[in-house]
């Protein structure tokens, strides 16, 4: 019927205009949506688990898995940190993102929670008295600071960029040998009639950031700037020669043959310090005083860094620096399989602390076929590099010396026999787990 067909197409035309304005209204609305401003990170304190797993967090750093790390607050941070060019400028051996993430991943594997990695990430976020590498600006950034890794987070960043670490950590505490009970007062590094106060807590967190700073960025090409390395030939970090003029060496070229550097005792000496903070000092301390690493979530779950046998023994200066001089003639040089060993051994012995000697010792084993050796050998150095989470030889990368170390240790379990030719070796790499 021709009235009928009308009506009907007159409610066909109705029901198409009224979708058309609502895909229109959908659209504005989506526009408005994608045009206005992202809401800021909101940082909640994250809580590490009490049943830390060092395997686990040594795999995570592995796999450069940030956001199983610290879920959305690493991964945004590493950007923000991008985004201000930390990945092109230069830091000792590496570049500032690369030394930057480094610490965070050291101080993590040592247990000290995600909030302090965030801290070790962000250390010089503001400049420090060691380096001028501001990235953010402390009198305009902190807001955006805190929302990115949280108020804590924060606290500690500015805190850590406002003392004198050098007068703190070395010349205080390193040279009296204990964390004071009290904490101690120290002036604002920018404003010398302000004062701040230094926990117990905080003191400990200083030593053991500082351990973790300088286990990374520490190379041969620092000895070679202050004098040449060697208890008598000069060294940044001994005591009283790295102020002396006399002993340095300007226009000592960068790298240098990147030898290990002298940094393990003078972190034994700081690891002996950290020892002495007394845990009994938190049940004194209300959550309300925000210093106890109880009332601070995704806190230290271990106080004390596992290296040197849980920071209790000590280095020598000359036990480091004869072991190094061991593993370097090594290296590079050409000798007996007899020879290798024996030396090898011998640094292993000096400075029982070091990884690369036992990873070396294991190949040589493996070239032998003595697989029992070569297994215990790979083991143990599979052991200190969940430990430190760096490398002494930094000609090589942590990673690749694991999966190397871990190549060995396959073919020892397995007692397959070393390669006949080079093209055997270099088909070598798989790890499979």
């Amino acid at each position: 019927h021709p009235c009928r067909t009308a009506i009907f197409h007159r409610h066909v035309l109705m029901v198409l205009w009224s979708l058309l304005l609502i895909s229109l209204a959908s659209f504005d609305h989506a526009e408005a949506a994608e045009a206005a401003p992202r809401p800021t990170n909101s940082c909640t304190n994250p809580v590490e688990s009490s049943d830390f797993d060092a395997a686990t967090v040594l795999e995570q750093i592995l796999a450069q898995d940030h956001g199983a790390m610290d879920p959305t607050v690493l991964p945004n941070s590493i950007l923000a940190l991008k985004e201000r060019g930390a990945h092109l400028c230069w830091h000792k051996h590496s570049t500032f993102l690369q030394h930057l993430v480094s610490v965070h991943d050291i101080l993590r594997l040592w247990g000290q929670g995600p909030v302090i990695g965030r801290v070790g990430l962000f250390h010089s976020a503001y400049s420090n008295s060691f380096v001028n590498l501001a990235l953010f600006t402390v009198d305009q950034e902190r807001p955006y600071m805190q929302s990115l890794i949280g108020e804590k987070a924060e606290d500690l960043v500015y805190l850590f960029c406002s003392i004198d670490r050098q007068k703190v950590v070395v010349e205080t505490l390193l040279g009296q040998g204990f964390i004071p009970p009290s904490g101690m007062d120290v002036p604002h590094l920018h404003n010398a009639s302000q004062t701040i106060h230094l926990s117990p807590e905080i003191l400990r967190l200083l030593v053991v950031f500082s351990m973790a700073d300088v286990a990374d960025q520490y190379f041969g090409w620092q000895d070679e700037l202050f004098g040449g390395g060697g208890p008598d030939q000069g060294s940044m970090l001994i005591p009283g020669q790295a102020h002396d003029e006399s002993r340095h060496v300007p226009t000592a070229l960068w790298p240098g043959v990147s030898k290990p550097g002298l940094w393990m005792s003078y972190l034994s000496d700081l690891g002996r310090v950290a020892q002495t903070f007394d845990p009994d000092w938190r049940k004194n301390v209300t959550s309300e005083d925000g210093e106890s690493s109880d009332a601070l979530q995704g806190g230290p779950v271990l106080d004390i860094p596992p290296v040197f046998d849980n920071c209790t023994q000590a280095l020598t200066v000359k036990d480091e620096a004869e072991a190094i001089d061991l593993y370097w003639g090594v290296v590079t040089s050409q000798s007996t399989t007899n020879n290798r060993i024996s030396k090898l051994q011998q640094c292993s012995a000096k400075n029982p602390w070091v990884f690369e000697p036992h990873v070396l010792l294991a190949q040589e084993y493996l070239h032998i076929g003595d697989f029992s050796k070569a297994e215990q050998q790979a083991q143990q150095a599979l052991t200190l590099q969940q430990q430190w989470g760096t490398p002494w030889d930094k000609r090589i990368s942590l990673g690749a010396w694991v999966a190397w170390t871990r190549v060995l240790l396959q073919r020892a379990q397995k007692k397959e026999p070393w390669p006949t030719n080079s093209f055997g070796i270099i088909n070598l790499g798989l790890v499979t787990t």
